[in-house]
């Protein structure tokens, strides 16, 4: 899931030519766009060439809640070239990740996935079973119970858009929840925090590794580390000890053939193929998954809530 913060800029130059011409790139799906029909079928949906035809994409949204749309642009993945499609009007719905501060900031919609079309992409923390003492898992655990979508979204925001030293947002995060309190809840704890190479996941282990530290524990970080593949022998051999993931991702990357997708059904898939000396504390409510967006004039024209809606006549 981790790829949206890569090659977004390379390619925006490009296929912003292509959406010029508003819907250049596009191909034609069955359902047409008479009037009558479903909403979809009225309508434009932007993405990655991978989400036309990946099984939780533009097929998945067709199984799961008979959702067709008249036509499929090419965008990006979550990138800029998707979020000014959808700005302009060029693309009428799109696939954008739940955290991507564009939507907050555009007051854009995401249609609710009651039947888990995504698999769940809950932030969880992984750490070494030998660290994870009743101090440590109270310290983490306080600061999962705080982590909303909306709130990981703006801490996000706080760092694309403002420029905001991902250090500094999270010891805001962190006296904002009255979680920066001095204590001895993770005294005589050594542990090494690290993270993916993606500003979200730096947060998030600053984050930890702040709250941590004040109550006592010895910490180090391994920050930016890079992509799964390269960071996970670090924290299966233990020589990293605590990491923010997400549920869905790394439950896949264990066990591909795992078909769990709701929150509680991937976070009990995920304990069971989890290395012997790996436990995941508590996971949050924010989650970082793939999700379809609309503009709010849109939500309001169809009278649009869920990804079922779209399925609606019109």
């Amino acid at each position: 899931m981790k790829t949206k913060l890569v090659a977004l800029a390379a390619a925006a130059t490009a296929l912003t030519m292509g959406l010029s011409g508003c819907g250049s790139d596009s191909s034609s799906s069955d359902s047409g766009s008479k009037s009558g029909g479903t909403v979809a079928s009225q309508l434009i949906f932007g993405g990655p060439p991978e989400f036309k035809t990946r099984p939780d994409g533009i097929p998945g949204l067709e199984k799961n809640y008979g959702v067709k749309f008249g036509k499929y642009t090419v965008t990006d993945v979550g990138g800029p070239v998707t979020v000014n499609a959808l700005k302009r009007g060029q693309v009428d719905a799109v696939d954008l990740f739940t955290t991507d501060p564009s939507i907050a900031a555009n007051k854009f919609v995401i249609l609710e996935d009651p039947k888990s079309n995504f698999a769940a992409q809950n932030v969880v923390p992984l750490i070494t079973k030998t660290k994870a003492t009743d101090g440590v898992k109270t310290v983490i655990n306080g600061i999962q119970a705080k982590l909303s979508t909306e709130v990981l979204g703006d801490l996000l925001g706080q760092v694309v858009n403002d420029k905001a030293d991902p250090a500094d947002v999270a010891k805001g995060f962190l006296t904002d929840n009255s979680l920066d309190a001095s204590g001895t809840s993770a005294k005589g704890v050594s542990l090494t925090v690290g993270s993916a190479n993606f500003p979200e996941n730096v947060i998030l282990a600053e984050i930890y590794a702040q709250a941590l530290e004040a109550q006592g524990a010895t910490v180090k970080t391994k920050l930016n580390i890079g992509a799964r593949p390269k960071y996970w022998e670090s924290l299966k051999s233990g020589s990293i000890d605590l990491f923010p993931e997400y549920t869905g991702s790394i439950n896949s990357f264990l066990d591909q053939k795992s078909t769990a997708t709701s929150p509680d059904d991937v976070y009990a898939a995920l304990a069971k193929v989890l290395p012997a000396n790996l436990v995941a504390l508590d996971k949050a409510e924010a989650q970082d998954s793939d999700a379809v967006v609309v503009t709010q004039e849109t939500a309001d024209k169809y009278k649009l809530k869920t990804i079922a809606d779209l399925a609606k006549k019109n």
